[in-house]
């Protein structure tokens, strides 16, 4: 028999085919099954956040069976803005597994990387459901991989387009936001830091509405308070161009799901769960800033969105939704999937647990 060699380096533009091969490989294995694609270019959406990344490949006897990122950018931390990363695209194939991928590679990975793009934590998110991954990370981890530590726990929540739904009355006027509302939306951002979260302005912000395929201002709503006051945003974005989810099947009750929805949504206008093989059709919510958290402020923007997005192609918008968020209430009128997760700060092998800064962190589930 011959020995299987395993080698990790750094990946090269040429990869990006392999790399799309790997997720088509590597699917989400749950009664609603799944597989994640980023055909046909697996490097836009790092591209599109304009922010040095490194990635590395796993190869088996010459074959990519693994890789892994790591993307860069500034993020508001207490003493000021600081370089951190995001963890992503972990994936390994079933020729990969069994632990050494993660055991004798993926700690050189996150040194190598830290060390050339200048960060020291990476943020990175496990479904806990995923219990080999919160095994092998997490509870069984190497002195040789890096140390995960708890931010918050979260729930993936999708708030599914069924019945169509009015705004509910509010103190609060929402509207879409307009190219002439850039500087009040970036000075708005800039005073709304979270911890983890970038820094952005006008300049930011238009620079981010050229680079994002498919974000337009007008998919921004923005509330105002009774005097005018700007108190919360949001951007509704449909990563459909650079990512997106394929329907491989339904099981168990998830069959019987699909069909209760369906015949609903022939009723109301919604878009039907797709048949096996095709493209499931959803949005993030993104770009969430509420001055004070003020769950009513949400309740009003979330309620535009989904009036304003029902019935155009869409079947779920998803959000994060932070473990013992006050926003959470806002989602408490609209029927939800909801998929809990865990937010975890990466740091080197052998460190100590980081010090993390209080309050609702700033992720970008969308970009991870």
């Amino acid at each position: 028999m011959s020995e299987v060699v395993g080698v990790l380096r750094a990946a090269t533009p040429a990869d990006g085919a392999a790399f799309c091969d790997v997720f088509r490989r590597v699917t989400m294995e749950a009664d609603l099954h799944l597989a994640v694609e980023r055909d046909p270019d697996f490097w836009a959406l790092y591209a599109m956040q304009g922010q040095p990344w490194r990635t590395f490949a796993f190869e088996l006897n010459g074959r990519v069976e693994g890789l892994g990122s790591f993307l860069t950018r500034d993020a508001w931390m207490e003493a000021g803005t600081r370089r951190i990363a995001y963890g992503c695209d972990l994936r390994a194939t079933p020729a990969a597994r069994g632990g050494r991928f993660l055991r004798e590679h993926m700690g050189r990975g996150f040194v190598d990387a830290s060390r050339e793009l200048g960060f020291e934590l990476a943020l990175t998110a496990v479904i806990r459901s995923n219990q080999a991954a919160v095994r092998a990370l997490v509870e069984r981890a190497a002195p040789t991989q890096p140390l995960y530590t708890p931010v918050c726990d979260f729930e993936i929540t999708n708030v599914l387009f069924t019945l169509r739904r009015s705004p509910r009355p509010s103190a609060f006027t929402v509207r879409p936001a307009e190219i002439a509302d850039l500087d009040l939306l970036g000075a708005f951002y800039a005073r709304e830091r979270r911890p983890f979260s970038e820094p952005l302005d006008s300049e930011r912000l238009a620079d981010r509405l050229a680079r994002w395929p498919g974000l337009n201002i007008h998919d921004f709503r923005l509330a105002f308070d009774a005097g005018g006051r700007l108190v919360g945003a949001l951007a509704v974005w449909d990563a459909n161009p650079v990512k997106r989810y394929r329907v491989l099947g339904y099981r168990g009750g998830m069959r019987w799901v699909r069909t209760g929805f369906n015949a609903l949504s022939a009723l109301t206008g919604a878009t039907p769960l797709p048949p096996p093989g095709d493209v499931l059709r959803y949005a993030y919510l993104t770009h969430v800033a509420v001055a004070g958290d003020a769950p009513e402020v949400m309740a009003a923007l979330l309620d535009r969105v989904y009036a304003d997005w029902h019935g155009r192609g869409l079947t779920f918008l998803s959000a994060m939704v932070q473990a013992g968020d006050p926003m959470a209430s806002a989602f408490a009128r609209y029927r939800t999937t909801r998929l809990p997760a865990t937010l975890y700060a990466m740091t080197a092998p052998g460190s100590r647990p980081p010090e993390l800064p209080p309050g609702r962190p700033g992720f970008e589930m969308a970009l991870a």
